[in-house]
């Protein structure tokens, strides 16, 4: 399936549902045969649900635990609404010069456990009719650098229906960048083999290659500068886009990691809009044949 933004304007590209994003405040004006919903994770959080001093300088204000909580259950009540087949909760956490340096003051297993409390007080243990699955990213939480770490995640997280969402792109990034489409496939298979029964549990597999980023040095320079937190998180979001661009693979054999994985849902999450949208996923989507 296609991941597209909340609009209905994106093309049929002939596959079986979308993966919609929803808006910042965790609703998503979704399109009919909306399979999938990409909860809206705030920037920050972490220093804010821990109440830590930092907090204030990162963050305009500073949301309360109880504010969180009504965020994510927001999410989650609309996915009941469109009574989608999985979630995504992007399990990881960054500060803007955490972001742009990739060096935090904090351990993955320290994001885990603030966002297990976190979804646990949103969600509970209760069956909400999908499937919820925890995504990684190339920022601190689950990025599959340590699986161990993903098997903590289900063991204390005891929902009768979760799992993972894999971003190849982000997994790379976590490994240092992309060289050529051969040599990140021959990785990402290697990976996949290698995580034996956990396999099983990667349920959604996203398609996409990152995008170049920008001088990173400058903006930690810029970040370290500023006090105005507003100006703080445009320089790290201005650095997650780019990387964020989400490129499409053209020639790699995408049908061999489909067959290693073999996941519920195989999602094609790139960047643009319109007919140049669409033609990107169908190039894409070719190469699993």
């Amino acid at each position: 399936m296609p991941a597209a933004k909340d609009s209905p304007a994106y093309p049929d590209v002939g596959l079986d549902g979308i993966e919609a994003q929803c808006g910042p405040d965790n609703t998503a004006g979704a399109p009919p045969g909306t399979a999938g919903l990409v909860l809206a994770m705030p920037i920050c959080w972490r220093e804010a649900w821990m109440g830590l001093p930092e907090a204030a300088r990162l963050l305009p204000t500073v949301p309360t635990r109880e504010q969180y909580v009504e965020h994510l259950t927001t999410g989650l009540e609309e996915a009941r609404r469109l009574r989608v087949k999985y979630v995504v909760i992007r399990a990881s956490h960054g500060t803007p010069e955490g972001i742009l340096s990739s060096r935090h003051p904090y351990s993955d297993y320290d994001v885990l456990e603030a966002l297990l409390e976190w979804v646990y007080l949103a969600a509970g243990e209760k069956d909400l009719g999908y499937e919820i699955l925890f995504e990684n990213t190339w920022h601190a939480g689950l990025r599959w650098n340590e699986p161990r770490l993903a098997e903590h995640l289900l063991t204390k997280f005891k929902h009768p229906r979760v799992g993972f969402s894999f971003d190849v792109g982000k997994y790379l990034l976590t490994l240092g960048g992309t060289t050529t489409e051969q040599a990140d496939m021959r990785r990402l298979r290697n990976f996949a083999k290698s995580l034996g029964k956990l396999t099983g549990k990667i349920r959604s597999l996203v398609l996409n290659r990152p995008g170049a980023a920008p001088v990173a040095s400058e903006l930690v320079r810029r970040v370290r500068a500023s006090t105005d937190p507003a100006e703080i998180q445009k320089y790290a979001k201005e650095f997650d886009r780019a990387v964020n661009a989400q490129q499409p693979w053209v020639s790699a054999p995408l049908k061999e990691l489909v067959e290693v994985m073999e996941p519920a849902y195989v999602v094609h999450r790139l960047g643009g809009s319109g007919a140049a949208w669409a033609e990107q996923v169908k190039k894409q989507h070719s190469l699993l044949a």
